[in-house]
């Protein structure tokens, strides 16, 4: 089997044990990262929640997580555990993604005829499956189908 395959497989294995706990918590696992250097790993876990994440969020993560790996045993080596907010820089793309960032300023890329495209503004709200945005030009209607990705500005 090789490393990817391995890691790939490992990584669903701490993604299913993982994502009930963050959950439960009150936050959405928004990305697990794994990567392995030698014998050694480094797990990254990156969440969010409609409140934010605080720095004592991601410790008591981090602990209810380390412990419910260390209890399964499923890394069979040493590894480093990072659990951190996903960024505000972070890429949205789903109705979720959106839906947290109400009120805020951003960019979204569109495909437009098989041309990325880019609307920017605020946006305002969802409704459905359509993101309001009010910009420049008044509020447009933009098809989640139709999102690339969303970049909030800062």
């Amino acid at each position: 089997m090789t490393v990817n395959v391995m890691l790939r497989d490992l990584k669903t294995e701490i993604e299913q044990l993982a994502e009930p706990i963050v959950i439960q918590e009150g936050f959405d696992l928004i990305e697990i990262k794994l990567s392995r250097f030698r014998r050694n790993y480094r797990l990254q876990i990156f969440v969010d929640s409609d409140h934010g994440v605080t720095l004592g969020d991601c410790a008591g993560l981090s602990q209810l997580i380390g412990a419910a790996l260390d209890v399964g045993d499923v890394i069979d080596a040493r590894y480093i555990l990072e659990v951190s907010s996903s960024g505000l820089d972070r890429p949205l793309h789903s109705r979720r993604d959106f839906q947290r960032k109400i009120g805020k300023d951003m960019i979204i890329d569109l495909v437009d005829a098989g041309r990325p495209k880019s609307v920017a503004g605020k946006l305002t709200g969802i409704d459905g499956d359509i993101l309001l945005i009010s910009g420049d030009t008044g509020e447009e209607k933009i098809s989640l189908t139709e999102v690339l990705q969303g970049k909030i500005i800062i």
